[in-house]
């Protein structure tokens, strides 16, 4: 006798049908129908869920198993038998581990020893899960089963479980969820436990989890003022530098770290720290208390330098002297340092625990650790007080430049009557048409009309006050369309189309005209050029590039086009040509030192800027310029965020490089060139912004054109930086 019995009804002709068959009595939740006079259609609907609960009935008492897993630790391994068919169609994971073995997909039974030191119970909710479709566990197992569901590549749950986590933490527990094997994977439950880290840091640092990770213990010598005007969270950061550059990434050990206290100082030549092993006798900042951390401390186990040596360029961001000596804490100021870390490096939340020592949890190399920073007074045993008042910078002169109101990358950049415009790019998500301008005057965005069509991988370029957008990509398709931005009725105005499409060209105006290099068709680097004269309302074909390239950084310098790296269809370009109106024809000039594409190119001070990029490995935070009258190439100061395509323009006296791509994160933060420190900075000094009323800066600040009273940027967002 067999009874299936379920909710529902068979439908044939719309009526209910129980069938008795031999004793059989089987009630159905389906359909059955004629699809045509040539088929005959019949959907059980309870099906699949019966035949899930029966094998599952089959596992828990051994049967017709052809897979034994074998979990646990060395001491104590524990079997769970299961159907090799269920787990494969469940997951990935082991359906990469049967097919990988050609020999036991034919044997009957196998015994899979799964390495890792995984949790029995967490693995038995999850198998459990793979039949039923449910998953019932106790609340002390989350935390295994959202670490085990990432391992086995079960993202539904890992993403239910990470959801739990985070509507549950507490300043005990969430130490614990960050520590989660997968949770870097993550991004949603990431930002949850860091975000409430940072928030509740106060009742963090004093839980009990704290206590026991491993504690750093640094102490930074200072003078008396210098110590007054640090910003202690910026010092932080600094810190995890120092870490990350003086071990050996190869042989990289915790505990080498936590077991002694390191005494640092801040070089007055890079502005960066280092050991007081490494001050010599008779420097101007010995003192006695670096003479006994001499004596008493053992060298650290390799400490490496790691800047531009015999003029190659290095991959780490800079830090402007600035950092150190504000009071800033916006994102802008402090999102580079992690940004491109390989492996999780940042520092989660601080604490002032007293008036010169801080205390923080951040993670190294992956590993939750609490670092604590004192600063230490220094008093040298020969005092030069000139160079000593000379170094510090006061932290209430300088503000931090806001970011954008978005993320941008592969954006349109240019300077339009004193302001920086950015046109377009796109983000993680889509294409952008917003336009905004930034005025360094008052330190804050605003937006402008946006452009007619959404533009992402594009070039912009002023003539005669007008801003001229070519091609690029609108999320699908590359463009061959063109606009222009005009000052008297602040609209974008449709242009004639370009003769080809196109994305990732370089855009530049020379001699009353606009030119477009290269690009992307779909297929290929394009060694197509062409030129737009706005008194025609035409465009036409001039001189083809030797090298058919695209993300190729365009610029003009000395009435002459310059064309500087990109990649042809596969590879990353070093070569640059240059382009002359007169004879159109292009050739060669020296080759760039590193090979990239996506660099912004500009012309400033008489030279030739190529900013960052991508060298086909890595976001590049490296600068060369480029010196016509010796025709070479040198390495100048790094960015302080690496950034592929990123945009750039000259405005006034400042080099600005905007937004970009790491390699990880889309870029909303602008940073410009220092030419008196010769560095970048993300910093303005706080005298050159406005802080007037707004009704009398709007009335005698705000940009007009040459006709009209109109703003080139109406104010309907503002972001303000952070002043001291």
């Amino acid at each position: 006798m067999e009874s299936r019995v379920m909710n529902g009804e068979l439908e044939v002709s719309g009526s209910q049908k129980n069938i008795a068959n031999g004793g059989h009595t089987i009630a159905i939740n389906g359909r059955m129908k004629h699809e045509d006079d040539n088929s005959f259609v019949f959907e059980d609907s309870d099906h699949c869920g019966f035949l899930l609960d029966k094998l599952n009935t089959l596992r828990k008492s051994k049967q017709f198993c052809d897979v034994v897993l074998q979990v646990g630790n060395q001491q104590d391994i524990h079997e769970i038998f299961a159907h090799r068919a269920v787990l494969a169609s469940a997951t990935s994971f082991f359906l990469d581990i049967f097919s990988s073995d050609s020999v036991s997909v034919t044997q009957p039974q196998v015994y899979k020893l799964l390495t890792g030191n995984y949790d029995v119970k967490a693995f038995e909710c999850l198998i459990e899960y793979m039949y039923t479709s449910r998953l019932e566990i106790p609340k002390e197992k989350v935390k295994a089963v959202y670490g085990l569901a990432n391992r086995l590549k079960m993202s539904a749950v890992a993403h239910c479980c990470g959801q739990f986590l985070a509507s549950a933490m507490t300043p005990e527990s969430c130490l614990a969820v960050r520590s989660i094997p997968g949770v870097l994977s993550d991004p949603i439950l990431l930002n949850a436990v860091d975000n409430y880290i940072r928030q509740n840091i106060s009742d963090v640092a004093t839980s009990k989890y704290v206590e026991k990770l491993p504690k750093i213990q640094i102490e930074v010598l200072q003078n008396e003022e210098e110590r007054e005007v640090t910003n202690k969270k910026h010092l932080f950061n600094l810190v995890l530098e120092w870490i990350r550059k003086s071990f050996s990434a190869e042989n990289f050990n915790i505990d080498v770290i936590t077991e002694k206290l390191h005494m640092l100082y801040i070089s007055k030549i890079d502005k960066i720290l280092r050991d007081c092993n490494d001050i010599e006798k008779g420097d101007t900042n010995y003192s006695d208390v670096i003479q006994d951390y001499k004596t008493l401390s053992r060298r650290l186990a390799a400490p490496k330098k790691n800047h531009t040596e015999n003029g190659k360029e290095e991959h780490t961001p800079s830090k402007p002297r600035q950092f150190l000596f504000t009071r800033s804490d916006s994102d802008s100021s402090l999102s580079s340092l992690a940004d491109d870390d390989e492996n999780d490096w940042r520092v989660l939340a601080t604490h002032s625990s007293s008036k010169h020592s801080i205390i923080g949890v951040v993670t190294i190399a992956g590993k939750l650790c609490h670092l604590s920073v004192k600063l230490r007074l220094n008093t040298p045993n020969k005092i030069r007080f000139e160079s000593q008042i000379e170094s510090v910078e006061k932290c209430d002169l300088y503000s931090s430049i806001p970011p954008m109101s978005c993320a941008r990358c592969a954006v349109g950049t240019v300077q339009l009557q004193g302001q920086l415009l950015v046109c377009g790019g796109y983000d993680r998500g889509e294409c952008l048409k917003s336009v905004e301008a930034y005025d360094s005057k008052t330190n804050k965005w605003s937006m402008m009309q946006s452009m007619t069509t959404p533009r992402g991988r594009f070039d912009v370029a002023v003539l005669n006050d007008r801003i001229y957008a070519v091609g690029g990509c609108d999320g699908q398709k590359e463009l061959n369309s063109a606009e222009y931005f005009d000052l008297q009725t602040m609209n974008w105005k449709q242009l004639p189309s370009c003769p080809v499409v196109r994305s990732n060209a370089g855009v530049c105006a020379l001699n009353e005209k606009i030119y477009v290099i290269g690009g992307w068709n779909g297929q290929r680097g394009l060694m197509r050029c062409d030129v737009f004269n706005p008194k025609t309302n035409e465009w036409s074909e001039i001189d083809h590039l030797q090298t058919g390239r695209y993300q190729t950084g365009v610029a003009v310098m000395n009435d002459e086009i310059y064309a500087v790296g990109g990649c042809d269809s596969w590879t990353c370009l070093n070569t640059v040509e240059k382009y002359c109106p007169q004879s159109d024809t292009w050739k060669s000039v020296a080759i760039l030192g590193t090979s990239r594409r996506g660099c912004g190119v500009a012309c400033f001070n008489g030279k030739l800027y190529a900013i960052g990029g991508h060298d086909g490995m890595y976001s590049l935070c490296s600068v060369e310029i480029y010196d016509p009258e010796s025709n070479t190439w040198t390495y100048g100061p790094s960015l302080t965020s690496c950034r592929a395509n990123v945009g750039v323009a000259v405005v006034g006296d400042r080099l600005y490089a905007v937004g970009g791509f790491t390699g990880k994160t889309f870029l909303q933060t602008v940073e410009y060139l220092d030419t008196k420190n010769n560095e970048w900075t993300t910093f303005i000094p706080k005298e050159q912004t406005d802080d007037r009323p707004n009704n009398i800066r709007n009335l005698e600040n705000c940009l007009t054109d040459r006709h009209s009273t109109k703003r080139i940027a109406e104010p309907l967002v503002e972001v303000e930086g952070e002043t001291g």
